[in-house]
């Protein structure tokens, strides 16, 4: 519109030196007014206004007289410009306002617009342009709520302390004089209770021993899941050196049923992997 409004200045005779190059602050705000007072005359009807206390200012635009017209301050804040709610030129102003207020909510943007403007059913409208924003959808959208399936029978069942366990390690864990440990963690699969072994090597013979121990003190379990040694990577494919069949067997030997997680199956052993 700027452009159009200098084009046609240009047009005018005994034009001795037209305007040229890039649009002045000026040429800007006349724009902006030109614009403004057609949607007046296209939408604002005489009834939407009885119950609003309005005057023309000497730009021709429709103002409200608000309670601190006596304020010293800005014309467009004492009187506001009065601007229709159904027009696409006032929305496009509401969506403009919100992106340059980085995506500011109802009550901040109605407050910032009110400074310039008197929109009808501003707060309303305001509302709706907040929600057809697609940055805003994206980021207050609902997360998808999944339906919780039930427990498998060995998280659930009646059972002692640890007689349904997880075991997995972490660490490295560094010392002094250049060594490093390991920590064996078994978690009880029903009432979560852990418990901890300390190994100075990833060696078969090594995690029997913290096994040995933890029975010991904790008794037998009857069933034990944890991570295949393969399916580790990384850092973790140390434990490939621990002999999970010679586990096995050994588990079998004092009646332990040891479960091994699928491959390739990183939602396996939660309650004993996570903590």
């Amino acid at each position: 519109m700027a452009y159009v409004l200098r084009f046609c200045n240009n047009l005018k005779k005994n034009r001795i030196d037209p305007k040229k190059g890039k649009l002045e602050v000026a040429e800007l705000y006349k724009a902006e007014k030109v614009i403004l007072k057609e949607i007046q005359l296209e939408t604002l009807a005489e009834e939407k206004q009885i119950k609003l206390n309005t005057m023309k200012g000497d730009d021709g635009l429709i103002r409200v007289e608000t309670r601190v017209s006596c304020r010293k301050d800005l014309e467009t804040f004492r009187y506001p410009i009065l601007l229709p709610n159904t027009h696409q030129l006032v929305k496009k102003l509401i969506m403009e306002k919100h992106i340059e207020l980085e995506h500011a909510g109802t009550q901040t943007l109605m407050s910032n617009l009110r400074e310039s403007y008197w929109i009808i059913k501003s707060r309303k409208t305001i509302r709706q342009v907040v929600r057809s924003c697609i940055t805003c959808k994206r980021f207050s959208a609902r997360p998808l709520e999944t339906v919780s399936i039930p427990l498998p029978e060995d998280r659930v069942r009646d059972a002692a302390i640890f007689e349904v366990c997880g075991v997995d390690l972490c660490g490295p864990l560094f010392l002094k004089e250049n060594k490093k440990c390991w920590i064996v963690l078994f978690t009880c699969a029903i009432y979560r209770a852990v418990h901890l072994e300390l190994v100075t090597s990833l060696s078969t013979d090594s995690f029997i021993l913290a096994f040995r121990r933890f029975i010991a003190r904790r008794g037998r379990p009857t069933t034990i899941y944890s991570d295949n040694g393969k399916n580790f990577v990384g850092t973790f494919n140390a434990l490939n050196s621990i002999d999970w069949d010679k586990i096995q067997d050994f588990a079998l030997k004092i009646k332990i049923q040891w479960k091994f997680s699928p491959p390739s199956s990183p939602w396996w052993g939660g309650f004993f992997g996570n903590d």
